[in-house]
Order: C-alpha cells, then sequence, then structure tokens
C-alpha cells in the first residue's frame, strides 16, 4: 500500500509538471480550435491517459514476474532512472546542446500519425491522443515504470501506474488548458528541472542502497555526525548456540537495530520484527547475501546468515528507502 501512495503524491507533486513538459503539446493540440469545450476535452484526455498507463503498468507487471530481479539489479534500475532525470533536467535547462540527445522519443511516423489524429474535431481526439502519451513517457514516468516493472506482479504494476497517473492528473486538469503558455516561461522550466535533478539524485541514492553500496546519502550524513574516535557500536551477543543473536524493530519509517557491529565467521541469528507495519520497510533485503524476505504487519520472522568477510554489510527495504549497515569485524 506504502508503494501506491508514494506512486500518487510523487504525480501529486512534481510528476505533473514533469509530464507537462514532455506531453503538454499533445493536449494543448486536443484543445486547440475547442477552447469552449477544454473542460471535457482535457477529462476525456486524462480518463485516456490513466487507462492505458493501467494496463501499461499490469504487462509490466507481468514481464517482471517472468523475470528474477534481485535487489542488485533493481538497484542499478533505479540508477540508471534517476541518470535519465538528470540528464532530462540539463536539457530543460539547455545546460549544453549534447543534453537535447537524451531523451527517449517514438519513431517519426507515430509524430505524423499523432498530428493528423490532433486535428479531428470529434471527441475521439482527446481519448486517442491521451492515450498514446505511453509512447512519449516523462523521466519520472519512467521510473515508475521501473518500479512497477521490479514489483513482477501485474495488479501490483497495474495499480502503481494508475495511483501515479491519477496524482498526476489535478495538475493536467488545472494547467493543461496553459500548457504552451507556461513552457515559453523560463521560471517554469527552471522550477521543472530543479525539482526532476532532486528526484534524479534520490533515484540514484535509492539504488545505491539496494545495490548496498556504503556510497550512500545516509552513510555519508553518518560520518559526518558519528564520533568515529567513539565506542564503534553495539557488538552482537552470542546464545548458547554459538550464534550472534540481533534484534532489527521494523518501524514505517525504518530500522531500528539492536546491534550494529558483528564477527566475520560467526553464524548470525536475525529477528525482524513488526508492530503494525504497513510501509516498504516490511520487504527486507540484505543485497550482498542475496537475502530477501517479505514480514507480516505485525510479528517476527527469523534470518540466518553467516557474514564471511569485514567490512561494511548494508540492509534495506525493497525500494532502497530505508536502511542501515552492520560493520563486520574480523
Amino acid at each position: 500500500m506504502e508503494s501506491f501512495w508514494l506512486a500518487f503524491l510523487t504525480g501529486l507533486t512534481t510528476g505533473g509538471f514533469s509530464c507537462l513538459a514532455v506531453q503538454g503539446g499533445l493536449l494543448a493540440s486536443a484543445i486547440s480550435g475547442k477552447e469552449t469545450q477544454s473542460k471535457q476535452i482535457v477529462g476525456l484526455f486524462l480518463i485516456a491517459k490513466i487507462i492505458a498507463y493501467t494496463f501499461l503498468g499490469a504487462g509490466l507487471g507481468l514481464v517482471g514476474s517472468a523475470l528474477t530481479i534481485s535487489a542488485q539489479t533493481q538497484g542499478w534500475m533505479q540508477i540508471f532512472a534517476g541518470v535519465f532525470m538528470l540528464l532530462t533536467a540539463a536539457r530543460l535547462l539547455d545546460i549544453h546542446p549534447i543534453f537535447r540527445y537524451f531523451v527517449i522519443q517514438p519513431p517519426r511516423f507515430v509524430y505524423k500519425f499523432l498530428r493528423k489524429t490532433s486535428k479531428s474535431d470529434a471527441y475521439f481526439t482527446p481519448l486517442l491522443l491521451g492515450s498514446l502519451t505511453v509512447l512519449i513517457p516523462c523521466g519520472i514516468t519512467q521510473g515508475m515504470m521501473i518500479l512497477a516493472v521490479s514489483s513482477g506482479n501485474p495488479v501490483t504494476g497495474a495499480l502503481i501506474m494508475f495511483s501515479f497517473i491519477l496524482g498526476t492528473s489535478p495538475v493536467f486538469f488545472a494547467l493543461g488548458i496553459a500548457t504552451s503558455q507556461l513552457l515559453k516561461r523560463k521560471i517554469f522550466a527552471i522550477f521543472t528541472a530543479g525539482v526532476i535533478a532532486i528526484l534524479g539524485a534520490m533515484a540514484i541514492n535509492s539504488g545505491q542502497v539496494l545495490r548496498g553500496s556504503i556510497y550512500t546519502f545516509q552513510n555519508f550524513y553518518k560520518a559526518a555526525t558519528t564520533d568515529v574516535y567513539g565506542s564503534g557500536g553495539s557488538v552482537a551477543g552470542v546464545n548458547a548456540e554459538g550464534k550472534q543473536e540481533v534484534t532489527i524493530d521494523v518501524l514505517n519509517n525504518g530500522y531500528n537495530s539492536s546491534s550494529d557491529v558483528l564477527k566475520a565467521g560467526v553464524p548470525v541469528k536475525l529477528s525482524l520484527v513488526t508492530n503494525g507495519t504497513r510501509s516498504c520497510t516490511r520487504a527486507f533485503t540484505i543485497p550482498a547475501l542475496g537475502v530477501s524476505k517479505v514480514l507480516p504487519q505485525t510479528g517476527s520472522e527469523t534470518v540466518e546468515f553467516t557474514p564471511a568477510k569485514a567490512g561494511s554489510l548494508a540492509y534495506s527495504c525493497g525500494m532502497g528507502m530505508y536502511g542501515g549497515t552492520f560493520q563486520v569485524i574480523n
């Protein structure tokens, strides 16, 4: 449920502006010459768009269900989406002509077909143009599409895309008529580019978390605010079976571990405890060990593993939003 709300809020806060920058021309062409019917046309455009992307999400989830997508692979996919968002921001700001080449475009015949179709006076026009926006996704939409694929479930994929496009709809409805004028203003392009750049950096960071990398914003902050000459953390205790015991309280907004230092070569008994947890933290993963577990809303699950070598061992939620790190020592 948390991923659907995040998709909706992403669409509501930033996705609408990003999509307008890419797809606004289609909506403007559908409205052109029919300003007196603008509300009906925008409504039909959005209905067709929501339906089309919901089916697209189901298809992407179905494709993902046939694939075994590891946390590492999902991390790289998020990093790719993040880099594409940064390139999109640079293109919107026209920083350098080279960034104009970093855009996904449909074949030329699609654009010719769209131009011919947009001249029709029938209500069929906005319905068709709205559905054909799937051929021209913006950078943030592509990030949502990757999330739909990684879900590995057609229903989940459909709901992710439905939630995201539903979130973008108020912006489209409110600003759709004025799209052409807005896109001509530099301040709108700057604002959109700035938001996309921030989201791109966040996507890259989430990808790093999913990969189990130590190079994340969270670790940089921890390194900057932690006394490196202090105690070095809480070392896990060893039970009668010779296993290191660690308990992680799985919260809606992160993880709280009883210990953060493990000894290499000693088996670990990790207890994951939830209590009314509904966020993405329930999808627990240790990327470097290939551990992945979906936790109940309330209950306790056990994961056992043996850290083989000294160094950092990262764990995170399935979306790379929340995570933590064990320091493994010899």
